[in-house]
């Protein structure tokens, strides 16, 4: 029998170490996570099946934690448990952030900070725990834990496969911990001869209308999102002299106007559509004050996909640099036409061409007569960047700066890369057999969730919220060597195992627990659902999977 008292232990061990992303707390959590599964008999008898596996080059030394439990050694099917067990900070708790991971203290203090209706009727229901990770997503590693502990002192229970349970970190960041399990999964199944049928990613699920929707969602595909980074280079000139340069925060200012919003990157599948294109940064690189206008701006965008075909992506992003461009050039030509009028003569002018290149493009210019080896250079230029705890949206303008630097051709440009963190969308073939069995699976679950407990859980087809799902299955349909080859700070500061990730195909849900307001300080988990009927949900389910 799986013991709620054991859930609600763990989940209180867990938040209580504020595991922030990109902090040291996240190896502590490590360690935690590694305590209690060796409290499961089957794990102290094999203690060699729980393994720590390091980040590369991470400066944190983070992990992730893996628990391998073979029920079944004859069969190779096996199912992954996976999940984050990092978290956002605690600042929103404002006077209360020294209680924010102590979850019977916040959950008594709560009403202290101002609380909507929705969190305040809850609050006063006495149904939901609140803190940082209750939610978000430590309740389902505690879950896990007590789910390998249930199968274990059931004997396997009968099952015919095995389970794999996987806690990354990084997740609230830049995935670099699902970005090392892959990998690992790879290759430990080439070591044990598995075969994964089935991800069972145990973050809470997303409501449109978490006061309102009375429904418990299992998502089958996961949204995904690109950064694209568009670098500009201008001419610089004395400001008395304005039209002899380009300032590059025109040429940023076109870019913007032009996919800012732009529903022309909209997609829109089973049901789903995607946000428009925002605008996340800005700024010119300009550090001291001189009369003189900028010569480098750089901007990167948020990009939500469900169905971006990669190769046409890129393709509309060149275009967008280069329609700005010339939407640049047109503007400076009225301004100086005007000024003409005004003073009577033409003013002087620089000639300037528009140009626009992708972040490959100029690598293989620069490197076509670069004078030594230009990809150990510039990895050891970006982790020396990274060491200085530059993040990495920066390292990668940084690294687009020092090889325009190169160039010898110096002329104003844009240069479009894609910086990380990179999500692929996912969404696998329903009528693949594996994939098929997983959603035949699930809808019983769904019925029995409503015959069992009236509770309404339905089937969404994608997790619209940024998740490590977005991992689990690149489209053999899609080319992505197109964007991956303009994917700045690959293999320096971030670590993407794009030919690993083209190997690593099986279908997965998110089903999580209940909870509301991720990141918020009423960030809460509700006590029947996620205590009394997820874990028989996903007893029943595992069962029927490693039937």
């Amino acid at each position: 029998m799986i013991k709620k008292e054991n859930i609600y232990r763990n989940l209180l061990t867990l938040v209580e170490i504020p595991s922030v992303s990109g902090t040291d707390q996240e190896i502590r959590a490590a360690y935690r996570l590694r305590e209690l599964l060796s409290e499961i008999p089957y794990f102290a008898e094999n203690p060699d099946h729980i393994k720590l596996i390091p980040l590369e080059n991470d400066p944190l030394e983070r992990c992730i934690v893996t628990a391998f439990m073979e029920l079944a050694p004859d069969c190779p099917d096996t199912v992954i448990l996976t999940g984050h067990y990092d978290v956002v900070d605690t600042e929103e708790y404002g006077h209360l952030k020294e209680y924010a991971c102590d979850v019977e203290k916040i959950t008594k203090v709560i009403d202290q900070m101002p609380l909507d209706e929705d969190s305040k009727k809850d609050f006063e229901s006495g149904e939901w725990l609140f803190g940082r990770g209750t939610a978000d997503m430590k309740y389902g590693h505690a879950l896990c834990i007590e789910l390998m502990r249930h199968f274990d002192e059931e004997k396997g229970a009968g099952l015919k496969g095995n389970l794999l349970y996987a806690a990354v970190c990084g997740e609230e960041t830049n995935s670099e911990g699902m970005l090392c399990a892959v990998p690992f999964f790879n290759r430990f199944a080439a070591e044990k001869n598995l075969r994964y049928t089935a991800l069972l990613l145990t973050e809470c699920f997303m409501m449109e209308d978490q006061a309102k929707d009375q429904n418990r969602y299992v998502h089958y595909g996961a949204s995904g999102k690109i950064m694209p980074m568009y670098f500009f280079v201008g001419e610089s000139t004395h400001a008395g002299e304005p039209f002899l340069g380009i300032d590059p925060n025109l040429l940023a200012q076109e870019v913007y106007r032009l996919l800012h919003f732009n529903s022309g990157f909209c997609q829109q599948n089973m049901g789903e559509t995607t946000p428009p294109p925002v605008c996340l940064k800005m700024q010119d690189l300009k550090t001291t004050y001189s009369v003189s206008t900028p010569l480098y701006t750089a901007a990167y965008y948020n990009i939500v996909t469900i169905k971006l075909d990669p190769e046409k992506a890129m393709d509309m992003l060149t275009e967008i640099g280069d329609r700005a461009f010339r939407n640049a050039l047109s503007f400076m030509q009225q301004k100086q036409d005007e000024f003409e009028k005004v003073c009577g003569e033409k003013p002087v002018t620089y000639p300037i061409q528009p140009c626009v290149m992708t972040f490959r493009q100029l690598w293989d210019k620069v490197g076509a007569d670069y004078d030594g080896d230009l990809e150990l250079d510039m990895k050891e230029y970006a982790q020396s960047l990274a060491a200085q705890q530059m993040e990495m949206q920066d390292v990668c303008i940084n690294i687009v700066k020092r090889l325009y630097e190169f160039y010898r051709d110096k002329r104003p440009m844009i240069i479009v890369s894609i910086i990380p963190p990179y999500y692929p969308d996912v969404y696998l073939d329903p009528e693949a057999p594996d994939a098929s069995k997983l959603l035949a699976c699930v809808r019983e679950i769904m019925d029995y969730a409503g015959s069992e407990y009236s509770e309404s859980l339905k089937l969404k087809n994608y997790y619209m919220g940024i998740s490590d799902m977005c991992y689990t299955g690149l489209s053999p349909e899609m080319n992505f060597d197109k964007l991956f080859e303009n994917l700045a700070g690959v293999n320096s500061v971030y670590q993407f195992p794009q030919d690993e990730l083209k190997k690593f195909r099986v279908p997965g849900v998110v089903l999580g627990g209940y909870g509301k307001d991720f990141h918020k300080h009423t960030e809460r988990l509700h006590k029947t659902y996620n205590f009394d009927i997820l874990p028989d949900l996903y007893d029943k389910l595992i069962r029927k999977l490693l039937s």
